[in-house]
């Protein structure tokens, strides 16, 4: 063989194992691309359903925020009937009271 000949199939050889060596590289980062992939895969799955239970949660306050309203609604008439009944109520109190003075005003003639 001449020595032009065994040259070029060593530098060959070394174009060979070198692009060898940068494919197993390319397949290394690959491979930990692919587990960081998983891993963010995972992140958003969780997030997803971390996401899912906020938006129910605030649903869920709305609709206590909704009831809070609603009974406070109730609470002040309520309140305000309670109010005006004892108004009333005094009102008679005093007007049988003045009769029954009377009553006994008359009784003592």
């Amino acid at each position: 063989m001449e020595t032009k000949t065994i040259v070029q199939y060593a530098v060959a050889g070394v174009i060979v194992v070198g692009s060898l060596f940068m494919a197993y590289n390319a397949q290394d980062k690959i491979s930990d691309q692919a587990g960081e992939i998983k891993v963010l895969q995972n992140q958003v799955a969780v997030l997803t359903d971390q996401a899912a239970q906020n938006e129910e949660l605030i649903n869920q306050n709305k609709a206590l925020q909704t009831e809070v309203k609603n009974l406070e609604a109730k609470l002040a008439t309520k309140t305000k009937a309670k109010a005006s009944a004892p108004a009333k109520a005094s009102a008679k109190t005093k007007a049988n009271k003045k009769s029954h003075k009377a009553h006994k005003a008359s009784k003592k003639k």
